[in-house]
């Protein structure tokens, strides 16, 4: 099982300039690595692998001081995600899907940097700090220890001018599932942000919305400011740091109500949407599904049930909201009736009605899930 965990890094000013020079180092070489795969494919039909950039880089180091000035295992990691991005533009064809070509990236779009832990060598989280190839140890926030194995390092300066740093390790195998005891269905909405099979509702927090005037502010200010000058530079910072709040906001409460849902429930079953595809066809405002964050949500919940042993089931959700939870027929309802009404009688609230669905088809799948599991013994 592999954990990320992630820690604020507080480099002295040396340390960031260094760290920023590297990472503009290391677009430049995935820009230069791109270029030449489309260049050596458009002209003569070659492909090259990260094998033959890695020789290619390696007779770079020896006259360029730029690239000798970054660690040779970053330098490294910027071949192998040029590879991985062309490796998923040709498994995205072989699926059939919109390819999407490996895109060049600018400077605002490469913001990170990695490198490897040499299982070899002593673990580089050191107490109060992380040690960095090159530059030594680098203070950082350890306010929880690491679990497992550290494998990779990823360095990150986000848009507010922070740093961070992301530890990903080999904690070893999940535990083993617990039996269910007590299983809940949850339905994910925009009026409610979640409503459960035992009839409780979430409020959808909305924190674009709510911190939208703010962010209108700093964007009206920012524009008025001269592109370049040290006003434009303090006025974006803001812009930057105001879309930093929304984004820990929605991650908070994702984790928070995943962890409160594990400490009640051995079972979370939920619908397993299609989140883009109801954004493509309009089926809620995009503005309004990016603020509820689903996808982060659902993400934290499977990873709290891994951790804990516990059950995360995805289930179909066409035809959550339409049938009967009680008899099983379907009662044809548009979006706008909120009240699920049958005519054997059952009424309930149109979401808390598709909860107690999909808790049905979520139950329905783990005994399914047991039985075989016990066949096959």
């Amino acid at each position: 099982m592999i954990r990320t965990f992630r820690y604020p890094l507080y480099p002295t000013e040396s340390q960031a300039a260094t760290l920023v020079a590297w990472i503009e180092a290391s677009r430049q070489l995935y820009n230069a690595a791109l270029q030449e795969r489309r260049d050596a494919w458009d002209k003569n039909r070659v492909s090259i692998s990260r094998f033959d950039q890695g020789q290619s880089l390696t007779e770079i180091r020896d006259f360029d001081p730029v690239y000798r000035a970054v660690p040779s295992v970053v330098s490294d990691e910027v071949l192998q995600r040029v590879d991985r991005s062309f490796q998923a533009f040709f498994g995205r064809c072989a699926r059939g899907s919109k390819p999407g070509f490996p895109r060049f990236k600018s400077a605002s779009g490469y913001e990170s940097i990695g490198f490897r832990q040499d299982a070899r060598k002593p673990s580089r989280v050191r107490e109060g700090g992380i040690a960095i190839p090159k530059l030594g140890a680098v203070e950082a926030n350890i306010y929880r220890p690491v679990r497992g194995t550290p494998f990779e390092f990823r360095i990150r300066r986000v848009p507010s001018g922070r740093w961070f740093v992301s530890v990903s390790c080999d904690v070893g195998e999940a535990p083993a599932k617990v039996p269910v005891r007590k299983a809940v269905g949850v339905d994910l909405g925009l009026k409610s942000f979640m409503v459960t099979s035992d009839g409780r509702a979430v409020e959808n927090p909305k924190y674009f919305v709510a911190g939208e005037e703010v962010l209108a502010r700093r964007q009206q200010k920012l524009v008025r400011k001269r592109r370049g000058s040290n006003g434009h530079v303090k006025a974006k910072l803001l812009v930057a740091k105001a879309y930093e709040r929304v984004a820990n906001q929605r991650l908070d409460h994702s984790r928070k109500l995943a962890a409160e849902l594990y400490s009640e429930f051995d079972l979370v079953a939920y619908e397993d949407l299609d989140i883009r595809g109801l954004k493509e066809h309009g089926k809620a405002s995009e503005k309004s599904i990016n603020d509820a964050a689903w996808g982060q949500f659902l993400r934290c919940l499977t990873s709290k049930a891994e951790n804990a042993g516990k059950w995360a089931v995805p289930v179909d959700p066409r035809g959550t909201s339409q049938r009967c939870s009680q008899c099983g027929a379907m009662v044809t309802k548009t979006l706008a009736e909120r009240v699920h009404r049958c005519a054997c009688g059952f009424i309930a609230d149109r979401d808390h009605n598709a909860a107690l669905n999909v808790l049905a088809l979520g139950t329905s799948a783990v005994r399914l899930a047991e039985a075989e599991k016990a066949v096959s013994r």
